[in-house]
């Protein structure tokens, strides 16, 4: 079998197939005109069996073939699908994975004007009652559907949120494509339209005195049914430091980020940041969350929040350019916390990477702001990213299948990992400018859309052999045949904890290879809004990398 990047490859990226049979040689063959434009050795990969994959394997790598057009490779008597070597070949990719937070849009109708033949009606509007005080009603409506389920979790949208603005921030010219939304046209590019849709929901989740509400959502998860006919009652429940920090972070960051296009909106963003952050120095200590006895929906438990309140500081920081901000973050920097993670559970990379992109650095009279400490803290920080590269590029190097993963990471959501560390490998290359960072970062992309132990496309919609059966209650009730293009699914897991994954996985499992593509598989094929969106940040880097 031949396993490759299914959608296909830049003209100059790297380009390695693998295969699980022996060949002395490859050809790449045009698929209009069947000639063979091209001959490669094949060449063996490590000694015996690959550890996370449990394969035997060869490479035939034709980096050094760049023309555009469409080509198949063949190697003995093996052919692979047909792929395409283009400059663009990434532009519908991100434009899916873009749009399938228009999908997961929660307390309004989705018309075939924008959503085509994957429409719904209006749902989870009623209010929602908040559980310490069942006498009021609360009007929570909006934002996405967080997973496969209807919930809505306060954590898992400031990371998606996180994601797609950085992405944003670092290179808005790849983010600008139109995305055939109802707010198409209004002047704000439509990923930031759809991320107002998230965030005019978070803002309804902060109480007055600034603590914000973990989650909303029903008591128990629906049935597998279209969202619209979940009418079971919602509750807000309870405030969590974890997520009020979160919620300072992302609405802080936001702000800057709106404030081009929307100085009202961006100044409320700020306000409601900064009442978070009050509620977080008046609570200084963790309020964790855990779900109430006899409830079954997400939980996003958290033993630590000092993360969170890093990242808070951090990007309060880079908003306000207040000192007591830095006092935080300088503090908070020296505990035992991850530095790079960018995880709904580990937020620390976030905060780190506001610091580092923080713009009072542009700025030359920083004696008020204790600039030799903010410059040691900034090279700390730099050091950590190019560390956590560098640890990506060692196991990449590793891998048959090039992939910066070890056996033991392949847990419930392994694709997100993956696509966080092509976040951390292209900010090693936007550091540094070395290309050995965004060669690596390229490498990850390859793995999520086919080039894996199972040559399988991880991406709905894309590809020739990919997800059909997500775990996601409006794609198994719809009726349609082919699932919403552009989710990415969770992938391979070697501690499955659903009933079918548990059972029909056989024991020993390789790593790689402990996947199905079976609706009921929650902990290997369920889609969330943050495994999507460090897809979209990679996606988007390299849709627009050859353009020129």
């Amino acid at each position: 079998m031949i396993h490759f990047n299914q959608i296909g490859y830049l003209p100059h990226a790297t380009k390695i197939a693998v295969l699980t049979h022996k060949a002395d040689h490859f050809f790449l063959c045009d698929r209009r005109t069947g000639e063979n434009v091209y001959e490669g050795i094949v060449q063996p990969f490590g000694e015996g069996q690959d550890a996370t994959s449990g394969d035997i394997v060869f490479h035939a790598d034709f980096s050094d073939f760049c023309a555009e057009g469409e080509y198949i490779l063949r190697a003995g008597e093996i052919l692979s699908a047909p792929f395409s070597i283009s400059k663009t070949i990434y532009h519908q990719l991100k434009i899916d994975l873009l749009r399938s937070y228009y999908f997961q849009r929660c307390g309004c109708a989705l018309t075939s004007a924008h959503a085509g033949k994957y429409i719904h009606g209006c749902c989870h509007s009623t209010p929602a009652t908040p559980l310490d005080d069942p006498s009021v009603k609360l009007d929570l409506s909006g934002g996405w559907h967080d997973a496969g389920d209807y919930g809505r979790y306060v954590t898992a949208a400031a990371t998606a949120l996180a994601h797609l603005l950085y992405a944003f921030v670092l290179f808005p010219d790849r983010l600008l494509t139109p995305l055939d939304i109802p707010e198409s046209s209004n002047g704000t590019p439509d990923l930031l339209n759809e991320c107002r849709y998230e965030l005019t929901w978070l803002l309804k989740m902060q109480r007055a005195d600034g603590g914000v509400f973990h989650k909303v959502s029903t008591w128990h998860h629906a049935p597998f049914i279209m969202p619209e006919f979940d009418t079971a009652p919602l509750f807000a429940y309870a405030v969590s430091t974890p997520a009020t920090a979160d919620f300072a972070a992302v609405t802080a960051l936001a702000s800057r980020v709106y404030a081009p296009f929307d100085k009202v909106f961006a100044e409320k963003l700020k306000n409601a940041a900064l009442r978070s952050w009050d509620f977080l120095e008046n609570h200084p200590d963790q309020i964790a969350f855990t779900n109430p006895p006899g409830s079954g929906t997400g939980e996003y438990g958290d033993f630590c929040d000092r993360d969170e309140r890093f990242w808070a500081a951090a990007e309060l920081f880079s908003l306000t350019g207040e000192e007591k901000f830095f006092d935080v973050l300088s503090s908070l920097f020296r505990e035992e916390f991850s530095k790079t993670a960018l995880g709904y559970a580990s937020t620390g990379g976030f905060g780190a990477l506001s610091f580092y992109l923080n713009p009072v650095f542009e700025k030359t009279n920083l004696e008020n702001l204790r600039q030799q400490e903010m410059n040691f803290l900034r090279n700390e920080i730099r050091k950590e990213f190019l560390a956590a590269a560098d640890h990506c590029i060692t196991l990449n190097s590793k891998s048959a299948y090039p992939v910066a993963m070890s056996e033991k990471d392949y847990h419930w959501g392994s694709n997100m990992t993956v696509m966080n560390r092509g976040i951390l490998l292209i900010l090693g290359f936007l550091f540094t400018g070395d290309k050995k960072y965004r060669e690596v970062a390229l490498a990850q992309l390859d793995y999520l859309l086919g080039r894996n132990a199972l040559g399988f496309c991880y991406v709905t919609g894309h590809g020739t052999h990919s997800c059909l059966h997500p775990h996601m209650r409006t794609i198994f009730a719809d009726g349609i045949e082919e699932p919403i293009p552009g989710f990415v699914s969770g992938g391979p897991n070697m501690h499955p904890c659903d009933e079918i994954g548990r059972h029909q996985l056989p024991a020993n499992t390789p790593p790689m290879k402990s996947y199905l593509d079976d609706y009921a598989c929650y902990s290997l094929n369920e889609v969330t809004i943050y495994w999507n969106s460090p897809a979209v940040f990679v996606t988007a880097f390299f849709d627009g990398e050859e353009k020129e």
